[in-house]
């Protein structure tokens, strides 16, 4: 997106979470899990929520303007975390098995399919066994014969549900819209609590899973 979309979007979202995360929230603290990772935590909403909540809570964007304002967030309510600015698509700068729970809420889509499977890797190679992973995409619409929202922006499809609009506020920006069964594939060594596509907050798909062990 365009930086002034952003900046509309972030004081559109400033100081709300979504539906699903105190019930994230609810089974960390069963758990005593106390690391999370606010992953692409944009201005920080849920890296504040959790950060409140007493846990551990790292995060990152490639945005700097959009961590400046989380820092700020954070700095109002003498809360820390730790913040760094990084590119979803490169090898995440943290060790194996070192989160309790990765939240990744509409950023992995903003990529091309190749990004997506390496994306899924590094958030299974950091989350531990046990780990929580909460994920909200876009999701692919067959009545809607696949084409993206924002129809009046003229797009291109570079490859099966991934639309690149050629116009308008996020010009240039992939958005893939994922099937059930290819988001369930990219996480095949995991339990799911709760997956469902109805939210007043978002049309897509809202999953919350466990890891369980290794992939073999």
């Amino acid at each position: 997106m365009r930086p002034n979309t952003w900046e509309d979007w972030y004081s559109r979202k400033e100081g709300t979470v979504e539906p699903e995360i105190p019930r994230l929230e609810e089974l960390l603290e069963l758990e005593s899990a106390p690391r999370v990772l606010d992953f692409g935590c944009g201005a920080g909403r849920h890296t504040v929520y959790f950060a409140r909540k007493g846990f551990e809570v790292y995060g990152f964007d490639a945005s700097e303007a959009a961590l400046g304002q989380a820092a700020k967030a954070l700095e109002r309510e003498g809360l820390q975390a730790n913040l760094r600015v990084w590119d979803m698509t490169e090898p995440l700068p943290y060790e194996d098995r070192f989160f309790d729970a990765v939240i990744a809420t509409r950023v992995i889509h903003h990529t091309y399919v190749e990004n997506i499977k390496k994306i899924a890797e590094e958030i299974n190679r950091t989350l531990k066994k046990e780990g929580y992973l909460f994920i909200q995409v876009s999701a692919f619409s067959p009545e809607e014969k696949s084409e993206p929202r924002q129809k009046e922006w003229e797009f291109e499809e570079p490859e099966p549900r991934t639309y690149v609009y050629t116009g308008g506020e996020e010009k240039g920006i992939p958005h893939h819209h994922f099937t059930k069964q290819e988001l369930l594939n990219l996480f095949k060594n995991y339990s799911i609590i709760d997956f469902h596509s109805k939210t007043e907050h978002y049309r897509g798909f809202c999953l919350i899973m466990q890891k369980k062990d290794e992939e073999k």
